[in-house]
């Protein structure tokens, strides 16, 4: 059961899974749609770096069967159709479902390992070879978005568009669940959205992710992160109190629970705080949010700046209203930035410890839980110095984690 094959469409978690199963020595070969070769790479680097990020450096070219020139096609044939949301999301992931089952007649092995979405095609042709198939469910699925918009229902005005994943949707991943041996979520609250939505919960696991931060020579003006300068600035001061710095990064959408952070900032506007959303916007912001001066939105960011905005900020915000993990939990105290973060998702965050948790996602408690960091500085400080990825999720123990699904019981139906 050492002999996996792993199928991922995109680059998530930017192929972890595929590479703690080689360094383990278990990995027969990955299936992904893009993946840039080292001489490539270092090519396409200054001209597209979105593209040349498509790899991972610890996994061996030769170990990597991908359709490249296939999906630039499929997009280009896609823009012409004009398809987009749900109905494009649908079509790419059947497009890819159908190239990895294409893949897997000549490629067997004894465990196909695939993420959600696009599992069930391939996995009737892994199960007609006797493989044991694992279904990594990244998100709380259909009860996720069920739980989400009942919590944003205030917040609705300010959508920029309601794209509901069609009941077709969730029929192929309820197919998924049925068909997969063992269903691998990366947190409780995840396991706890998918069996309220009817997934067995004999068959789940729970695998967290895993993240290995930079370690950054701290000096007292500037630090390195990998190969990028980090220049810490000095806060704004009002009168003798610095203002604190409040750093939102991820997709500014109500299921992050902006709604509820937007009424927090009003509740907050007289207080010392500044605030930075970095990441694209998916809601129509309020014309006096706009006018505030120490609110500030920067759309997408890459990664080096992501990582200037986690050093430079004294505080991170994950007010999600529904997450599977929220793996900027961890980039954030990866760069020494505690976090205020809701219990809806993976518990990365330790009350007063290493962050604040807060026990429902209202304006009043986010607000509460920033005034409390206004007004006790040395709380601030001993939350920072707390500000570090806790060990469980060191990468190191992914590959135990993993192997030990191999030989996990089947629940027969």
């Amino acid at each position: 059961m050492n002999n996996w094959i792993v199928s991922q469409l995109g680059s998530r978690e930017h192929y972890n899974v595929a590479s703690a199963l080689h360094a383990a020595g278990a990995l027969k070969m990955l299936f992904t749609d893009v993946w840039v070769r080292r001489r490539h790479a270092r090519l396409l680097g200054g001209l597209a770096p979105s593209l040349a990020a498509r790899r991972q450096d610890d996994l061996p070219d030769i170990l990597v069967r991908s359709a490249l020139l296939r999906r630039l096609s499929f997009d280009v044939s896609l823009r012409l159709t004009g398809l987009a949301g749900w109905d494009a999301c649908i079509k790419r992931n059947t497009w890819y479902a159908d190239w990895a089952a294409s893949q897997l007649r000549d490629a067997p092995a004894d465990t196909f390992f695939s993420y959600a979405y696009t599992a069930s095609r391939p996995f009737e042709v892994a199960k007609r070879r006797g493989m044991r198939c694992i279904l990594d469910q990244i998100d709380g699925a259909w009860r996720e978005e069920q739980l989400w918009r009942e919590l944003s229902r205030p917040y609705h005005a300010i959508e920029a568009a309601v794209d509901e994943a069609p009941p077709e949707y969730w029929a192929a991943w309820r197919e998924e669940l049925a068909m997969a041996d063992v269903i691998v979520v990366n947190s409780g609250w995840s396991k706890k959205l998918i069996v309220e939505a009817g997934a067995d919960e004999g068959k789940i696991v729970e695998v967290p992710l895993v993240y290995a931060p930079a370690t950054p020579a701290v000096g007292n003006s500037q630090s390195s992160a990998g190969d990028h300068l980090v220049t810490r600035h000095p806060p704004l001061v009002t009168g003798s109190r610095p203002r604190l710095q409040a750093l939102f990064l991820g997709s500014v959408v109500l299921r992050k629970g902006v709604g509820q952070l937007l009424d927090a900032i009003r509740l907050l506007k007289a207080e010392p705080v500044d605030f930075t959303f970095a990441g694209p916007n998916g809601v129509r912001v309020p014309d006096d949010i706009q006018a505030m001066p120490h609110v500030r939105f920067l759309g997408p960011v890459d990664r080096s700046t992501a990582e200037q905005l986690y050093y430079e900020s004294d505080v991170f915000l994950f007010p999600t209203l529904s997450d599977g993990f929220g793996r900027t939990q961890l980039e954030a105290l990866g760069h020494g930035c505690p976090v205020i973060a809701s219990r809806n998702c993976a518990q990365v965050v330790e009350d007063r410890v290493n962050g604040l948790v807060l026990e429902e996602v209202t304006p009043e408690a986010i607000a509460e839980a920033m005034m409390e960091l206004v007004r006790d500085r040395d709380l601030l400080a001993q939350l920072k110095s707390g500000a570090r990825v806790p060990d469980r999720f060191h990468p190191r123990h992914l590959a135990p984690a993993l192997l030990a699904l191999a030989h996990a019981p089947v629940r027969l139906p």
